[in-house]
């Protein structure tokens, strides 16, 4: 049967239609699959976005942080200009990042930092951070490739946190004195290379304490000695100011320890007029016993106890019937026995070198109620008594005794600048037999006597006097922390500074040893300046 004309027409449009339409939906297949790849790469945009403003706070500090310790170790020098400093750190930051995104790459897309820049802000522990990140994208799809080149600009203040200074570290810091006073202790208490104690008295007739930086303090004195190694007047000597500006002479009392290998032309030095914060009084090495009583607990390490005894107010209290305080070590002749107390009209009280609860077996201060004069200076089995010695009692003065040798023995009484109130030299000193250092209260529960502080010397003959003030080569290297480790802008440890030298201290200029400047502002280190 043959197809007529019409019919043969009919059937090739149909043909012809269909394949239009098959076309019609390829060619829309591709446009989708492009626009998904373009949606891909908008994403992968993002990603990077995400990505770097993600890691780029934590790997910013860590350069720092591990440039840092670097210098410190001396893996590494300070930088010699902050242009150097910037350009390495830079560096390191491009790296870094690089080695973060790189973890988006494939085998169609390539991610790769092509700068970063730091630049300094208002505020020393924020930089600015810009960064410029550049997208290759590269695939083929439905016979064409598709190819995309885009630059992603990230710029951001970056916070700086916990950075150990190097500059801090890697340099020492010294304290400094602007005055000394020659202090003349002559030659004839130093006839052996011992030790010995003395006083040096200060007062308004020799010396000006308006010179000192604060007056109302002696933490700024030092007390040096001669150093016959290195030749330089650098040895600390042990010191404690016993009474500082007291009474209408501004009386100043300081107690001193050291040997002739110490002295120079018959000096050492007193110095002051510093900024230091730092007191380098040493009472235990100043003296061979030595007890302020400014701890709660008595010092086991020198005291024995037995009764009634408490510490109130930095101040030793032994009270009752049969209570005492007494030394471990025992001693002979050749002490002197300082104390600051307060005797009370109750038989009966004894301080000095006694057997622990007597005042009968040894020698020293008694308050004994044999007669209407009270305080009793006791040698033994025998004494004699302080005329008006009960005008002594219940306040509190400076007593003192030496046992000078086995039979002579010397009794003071002294005000609280040294002032001699009473005196008195016995020859029965008890056949010099050795003793504890004790504290006693007998026979009354109520007897009680008051100690402020108590210390034992050799007995010498060493006077001192004061001469012109000079200008100090001496130096005190200072501690590298105080409170742990120094972070860069620790508002306890740093000032903020914001003058024509701040950019040396900023956190670019610390890196170069504060030899170069970045920026305006900086954090200064107080262990520099204080």
């Amino acid at each position: 049967m043959y197809l007529s004309q019409t019919s043969i027409t009919l059937v090739l449009l149909v043909f012809l239609t269909s394949t239009v339409f098959y076309q019609t939906i390829n060619m829309k297949t591709d446009d989708v699959e492009n626009t998904i790849e373009i949606k891909k790469i908008a994403l992968y945009s993002e990603n990077i976005e995400t990505t770097v403003n993600k890691n780029l706070e934590k790997i910013v500090n860590d350069v720092f942080v591990n440039i840092s310790y670097e210098i410190m170790n001396e893996d590494m020098s300070f930088y010699n200009s902050a242009d150097e400093a910037e350009n390495s750190i830079e560096n390191d930051i491009s790296n870094r990042l690089n080695n973060s995104l790189s973890k988006l790459n494939d085998k169609n897309i390539t991610i790769s930092v092509e700068s970063v820049e730091i630049t300094p802000t208002t505020n020393p522990l924020i930089i600015n951070v810009n960064c410029k990140v550049n997208l290759n994208y590269h695939k083929p799809v439905n016979g064409i490739t598709i190819l995309l080149n885009k630059d992603i600009e990230l710029d951001k203040d970056i916070p700086l946190s916990k950075l150990p200074d190097p500059y801090v570290y890697r340099n020492d810091f010294y304290e400094e004195w602007n005055n000394e006073l020659n202090v003349d202790v002559g030659v004839n208490g130093f006839t052996d290379d011992k030790y010995h104690t003395f006083c040096i008295i200060l007062n308004n007739s020799n010396f000006n304490y308006n010179r000192m930086n604060n007056s109302n303090s002696p933490r700024e004195i030092r007390v040096i000695g001669y150093n016959t190694t290195s030749s330089k007047w650098n040895v600390i000597l042990p010191y404690w100011v016993q009474t500082w500006r007291q009474g209408i002479n501004d009386t100043s009392i300081i107690w001193v320890n050291c040997s002739s290998n110490e002295i120079s032309s018959n000096n050492i030095k007193l110095l002051y007029n510093s900024t230091t914060t730092i007191d380098k009084q040493n009472p235990k090495d100043t003296f061979i016993l030595y007890d302020t009583f400014d701890s709660n607990r008595i010092d086991s390490n020198i005291w024995d106890v037995s009764g009634g005894y408490y510490i109130d107010n930095n101040k030793l209290i032994v009270q009752g019937l049969g209570s005492s305080v007494w030394t471990d070590k025992t001693y002979g002749t050749g002490y002197e026995l300082i104390f600051r107390g307060s005797f009370t009209p109750v038989h009966a009280q004894s301080v000095g070198f006694f057997k622990s609860k007597s005042d009968d077996e040894g020698v020293g201060w008694d308050c004994y109620n044999w007669s209407s004069y009270w305080l009793y200076m006791r040698n033994g089995s025998g004494g004699s008594y302080v005329p008006n010695g009960n005008n002594y009692l219940s306040e509190f003065h400076i007593y003192s005794l030496k046992r000078i040798s086995e039979q002579n023995l010397n009794f003071t009484i002294l005000g609280d600048t040294l002032d001699i109130e009473y005196t008195n030299i016995s020859n029965n000193g008890d056949k010099g037999n050795n003793y504890s250092i004790s504290i006693n209260t007998l026979d009354n529960s109520n007897a009680t006597i008051s100690i402020d502080w108590i210390f034992l010397k050799d007995i010498n003959n060493i006077t001192t006097s004061v001469g012109a003030p000079n200008i100090p080569t001496y130096k005190e290297l200072k501690p590298k922390t105080r409170t742990g480790t120094i972070y860069y802008g620790d508002s306890e440890q740093y000032n903020y500074i914001s003058d024509s030298g701040a950019g040396n201290y900023s956190i670019i200029g610390i890196l170069t040893n504060t030899s170069d400047s970045w920026g305006g502002v900086g954090y200064r280190p107080k262990i520099e300046i204080e």
